[in-house]
């Protein structure tokens, strides 16, 4: 659904460029697959998805992978016991094993908590070397899982207007990609703030100075009850502290009253 999706494939090793052959950079471009000693570009995009969803390679080949976004994400082929995490902004070298046979097709996907079943898999296919066909990149990944889905869906949530102390609970929705319901809430010492992760990525509910970290297992409420020592007139801030989500504006208030 998120689109984070993709197939790679293995091609065998070829004995060299020519003269007429594309430069490494050109024939790489875009997760094409290219002969021996090439590079294969993948990015690993926000909130889930692959920049393409197939890719084509020869045993031995690098796949040059980069999260251009900035939340937690990872490439993993379990078959190969590869699992390499993507820093943003920092290209990682990932080698195809020499042993891979043509033919042979896996699937690569990211695993962190959420982001597998947001889309975030493609395969993997072992071919011949000048057999594979340029992957093309997605148009539902650039629409629907841009970086710029996160100033848009934060800027939702400051938008909301505060929720009100007393003695009822106060209801709190986690949104994905990361997004709060609500960004100002007001609550009284031994009020309940229910919260709700209403998407499937990792959330969490945070407040440093009141000492609660309270995960948000998806679909479930969680209950979690301010201090009864909070004092009247104090602000805290709430926020998710899963990496990446408070930079991407899951952040509020919250005022004691």
């Amino acid at each position: 659904e998120g689109g984070m999706e993709g197939t790679l494939t293995i091609v065998e090793a070829g004995a060299g460029a020519s003269a007429e052959e594309e430069p490494a950079e050109e024939a790489a471009a875009g997760g094409e697959a290219a002969g021996a000693g090439e590079a294969v570009t993948i990015e690993a995009q926000d909130p889930f998805a692959w920049s393409v969803y197939e890719l084509e390679v020869a045993p031995g080949q690098v796949i040059q992978a980069t999260n251009v976004g900035f939340l937690e994400h990872n490439f993993a082929v379990e078959e190969w016991g590869i699992e390499e995490d993507l820093p943003p902004g920092e290209p990682v070298d990932i080698t195809v094993p020499e042993d891979a046979a043509v033919g042979d097709t896996f699937v690569y996907f990211c695993s962190v908590p959420g982001h597998r079943e947001g889309g975030m898999e493609g395969t993997l296919t072992i071919v011949e070397a000048g057999a594979a066909a340029p992957a093309e990149e997605s148009d539902e990944a650039e629409a629907e899982a841009s970086p710029e889905t996160a100033p848009e869906e934060a800027g939702a949530a400051d938008d909301a207007a505060p929720a009100d102390g007393g003695g009822e609970s106060i209801v709190l929705e986690a949104n994905d990609p990361f997004a709060w319901s609500i960004s100002e809430i007001e609550a009284s010492p031994g009020q309940v703030i229910q919260a709700t992760n209403a998407g499937f990525l990792e959330h969490n509910f945070t407040v440093d100075e009141l000492g609660i970290a309270e995960d948000l297992p998806p679909g479930e409420p969680v209950e979690i009850t301010i201090p009864d020592d909070a004092a009247a007139g104090d602000t805290f801030e709430f926020y998710c502290s899963v990496p990446g989500h408070r930079e991407g504006g899951m952040v509020g208030n919250l005022t004691i009253i």
